[in-house]
């Protein structure tokens, strides 16, 4: 039996692991392995698989490519289906809600259309958590909060260069 590696985001869990699994996993397989390596991450029937950017949770029992496993995908594990994102920007705030496996870039561009910003403006702006936490662009946004609290709140802000 071929193995594959692939990398497995968290609930509330910033490292992604580089695990090992059959290329004819299933889906259920792959949160099994993710309970093993993520242990309280609660009851394994409760956990949906998604694919890094996918906006709909992978079916438990689709197996190997068909359930989106294949050599070094990012997948996710979580509790929660979509998680509220809740941006600041100027003292205006927008709202998405999004799966967990959706990176910190797909919302920053998401965010940065909702208030009109340019794709040049953009680029000089970053994510932030309410404590300084900056989110990096391939960070999954269900890496930062843990079910039931399905919701998180950014600050859309510029990244300063230091001039000197």
């Amino acid at each position: 039996m071929k193995t594959i590696q692939i990398y497995v985001h968290g609930e509330n869990n910033r490292e992604p692991k580089l695990v090992e699994v059959s290329e004819e996993a299933s889906v259920k397989d792959v949160i099994n392995k993710y309970q093993h390596e993520f242990p309280n991450s609660g009851n394994p029937e409760d956990v949906e698989f998604f694919v890094e950017d996918e906006e709909e949770q992978r079916p438990k029992e689709e197996i190997g490519e068909k359930g989106g496993i294949k050599k070094k995908v990012h997948i996710h594990c979580h509790r929660c289906k979509k998680v509220s994102v809740s941006v600041e920007y100027n003292g205006q705030t927008i709202t998405q809600y999004v799966p967990p496996s959706t990176t910190a870039k797909k919302i920053l561009k998401q965010a940065a259309k909702k208030f009109n910003i340019s794709e040049v403006d953009a680029a000089d702006l970053l994510l932030k958590l309410g404590d300084g936490t900056v989110l990096q662009p391939s960070d999954h946004i269900g890496s930062f909060v843990a079910f039931p609290e399905c919701n998180i709140n950014l600050f859309l802000t510029a990244n300063k260069q230091i001039q000197g």
